[in-house]
């Protein structure tokens, strides 16, 4: 990799650096320093790869305590780099205390607390606006960087968010880009996760890794991919599964599942609410809670807190007694 295009971490706390060192970042100790002549140098360099920032910067000197956040010095590096990924870094155990203003300044936003374990998915965000912007500015070619099975194009150009739809020639497309497959990614409807897609298959978490072999090819591989934290194409998965299970009369997904090869009776979902068999639903357990299990959808009500949206599945959570 060439050094001009290596990945930068700005950062006040020189603990910091071996960790940088390990993801082979370029570390820049600004602890003691006066921040807007440093960024200055830095900015009339040529763009790295991506830069890491940490969220607050107060060991360092400035006349302007603005200049002490990282969230603003994040915005000057998309002003001067609009292409170039900015991630945040912050001691903050809880993002949820960040207010989102402030988040939308990053591309993303990660605890230090464990941060190696973010490695691959910063390098295939750093892969990713590079992808985005060797493919120019036709939104057709951005789509095919999803991979998607051929049945989806036309579903997926569909569901981009206008402002790609608009302004597709704009610097800022691959942060814009990035954040649209981020929502593909997070909501379930193309892609599901692991939980959604076991229960679609009407397997619990144990039964879906014993079959995870016959649906290697609905996982997705393509633009931003997150490899610890796998999602599966929705059409895919049906369509390797009634080619290996072809469906019966009245058979849904999740009947037929159960007729995979390998699979027991303790490798079939049940409904967290009422214990009874076929939920083909995923809910989270209230509405403030991040757990979520399979569910039946007469168990479940709406989600207060999402709204519901064309080609994705609605979030549900339990219902109350």
């Amino acid at each position: 990799m060439s050094p001009t295009r290596n990945i930068l971490w700005i950062d006040d706390n020189p603990s910091r650096e071996s960790t940088a060192r390990d993801l082979g970042a370029r570390f820049v100790n600004v602890r003691g320093t006066e921040l807007a002549p440093k960024l200055q140098v830095l900015l009339d360099r040529p763009s790295p790869r991506l830069v890491i920032i940490d969220h607050v910067l107060d060991k360092a000197t400035d006349d302007h305590p603005v200049f002490l956040k990282g969230s603003t010095i994040a915005e000057a590096i998309k002003e001067k780099w609009p292409s170039c990924p900015v991630i945040g870094v912050t001691n903050a155990d809880n993002l949820k205390g960040i207010d989102l203003r402030t988040k939308d300044a990053y591309d993303a936003l990660f605890p230090f607390q464990n941060f190696s374990e973010h490695f691959d998915r910063i390098r295939g965000i750093a892969g990713g606006f590079a992808s985005v912007q060797r493919t120019g500015r036709d939104i057709r070619k951005l789509i095919k960087l999803l991979k998607p099975p051929k049945q989806e194009t036309n579903r997926l150009f569909e569901a981009l968010t206008d402002d790609l739809k608009r302004k597709p020639q704009d610097a800022s497309v691959a942060s814009r880009m990035f954040r649209w497959v981020e929502h593909l990614v997070e909501r379930p409807g193309f892609l599901l996760d692991s939980l959604w897609s076991a229960t679609f298959l009407g397997l619990n978490d144990k039964g879906f890794d014993k079959v995870l072999s016959i649906f290697e090819k609905a996982q997705y591989r393509g633009v931003f991919a997150r490899p610890a934290d796998s999602r599966w194409w929705s059409s895919v998965l049906l369509d390797r599964l009634y080619t290996k299970c072809p469906p019966q009369p009245g058979e849904l997904s999740w009947h037929a599942g159960r007729r995979l090869p390998g699979l027991k009776k303790d490798d079939f979902s049940v409904c967290y609410y009422c214990k009874e068999e076929f939920p083909e639903s995923v809910a989270f357990l209230d509405e403030a809670s991040k757990e979520r299990r399979a569910m039946h959808l007469k168990c479940t009500v709406l989600h207060p807190l999402h709204n519901r949206e064309l080609y994705f599945e609605d979030i549900r959570m339990m219902r109350g007694d």
